[in-house]
């Protein structure tokens, strides 16, 4: 399954296919990614999160898996924030088009 990282490059991939996104985080700080999808076009089949290190309190790698349900173009927003903070600290936006 191809992870995609960057959100300067659009997503292509076929109704049907799995991908993933991976963003770079620490949840020990309290901090995780919020992710929003249209769900017409994809589902959200869950989240990981990947250690970088060995470490205590050692950041990684957030991890989403989707499946592109039908043909179209959306987008996947992403905001890095505490769930209790209505400000993130950080936002990416992935552009998906969805070939049937």
């Amino acid at each position: 399954m191809k992870r995609y990282t960057d959100p300067e490059v659009t997503i292509q991939v076929a109704a049907g296919d799995r991908f993933g996104l991976e963003l770079a985080g620490n949840p020990t700080t309290g901090y995780t990614w919020q992710v929003h999808v249209d769900r017409q076009h994809l589902d959200l089949l869950g989240q990981e999160f990947e250690r970088g290190g060995t470490g205590v309190g050692a950041g990684g790698k957030e991890v989403f898996l989707f499946h592109a349900l039908s043909a179209g173009e959306t987008e996947i927003s992403c905001d890095y924030r505490r769930p209790w903070d209505r400000e993130s600290r950080d936002s990416k936006r992935f552009r998906v088009v969805i070939s049937a």
